[in-house]
């Protein structure tokens, strides 16, 4: 199986709560906080290909070009904000009890995911890291969804082939449409009342599908016994 992570597995935090992390940030940094917003929204592709480098540096040269020479610790201390917050949304996951459950039904599971630096960064004290076999984080391997390659990372990582696999997301980044093309069976999970409008780049007609609890997984990945059908 493969998830996707923000608003599947963990929340995504609100665009406020993101902008205020970015305002701490650039108190650290010394740099005009409004501006700092502005550019860090403004450079989110080339944060999520992972080409700006991981988050000390990618805070060096968001700085920089907001005029700053910041020092080492104040790159630290705006690191940690991001940081912090990123761990917050993984402690505030509610998949744990289906992820449990697929994995003690033989389940292998993979994540999918289009993230900045500070998600591989923080990954090993995630709650979710002990029940995740392999991940293809975006900002690691430059391949955003929905190409192919950025399923094909995970998938190789589990050893399946796209027909063994089901793919699970909140459907930002045209990831289901992008899953089906692979002839994945593609899953959305919509929890109630999710605007899909701050959704980046969703799959707005995609009309497969959809769960509102991941506790329904494991009902629906079950395959019928052909004999008892036929019963």
């Amino acid at each position: 199986m493969l998830f996707d992570l923000f608003n599947t597995l963990v929340p995504g935090g609100s665009r406020a709560e993101r902008d205020a992390v970015s305002h701490a940030m650039a108190a650290d940094l010394g740099v005009d906080p409004q501006a700092f917003v502005e550019l860090y929204a403004a450079t989110f592709d080339d944060r999520v290909r992972g080409r700006l480098g991981d988050l000390g540096e990618t805070i060096r040269t968001l700085a920089r070009r907001l005029g700053a020479e910041p020092a080492a610790y104040d790159v630290a201390a705006a690191a940690q904000r991001r940081l912090d917050f990123t761990l917050s949304l993984h402690a505030g996951t509610w998949a744990l009890p289906a992820l449990r459950e697929l994995r003690a039904e033989g389940y292998r599971i993979g994540l999918v995911t289009d993230c900045t630096a500070e998600t591989p960064a923080i990954w090993p004290d995630s709650p979710l890291a002990g029940y995740v076999e392999t991940t293809s984080f975006s900002c690691v391997t430059g391949l955003r969804k929905p190409a192919a390659g950025a399923y094909r990372v995970a998938m190789t990582g589990l050893r399946v082939t796209p027909a063994e696999c089901v793919y699970v997301g909140d459907g930002g980044s045209r990831e289901l449409t992008g899953a089906e093309a692979l002839r994945m069976r593609a899953i959305r999970f919509r929890p109630s009342g999710e605007d899909l409008g701050g959704v980046d780049d969703p799959d707005l007609d995609w009309a497969g599908q959809e769960i509102d609890d991941l506790a329904e997984l494991p009902g629906l990945l079950v395959t019928p016994d052909p004999a008892t059908d036929s019963a």
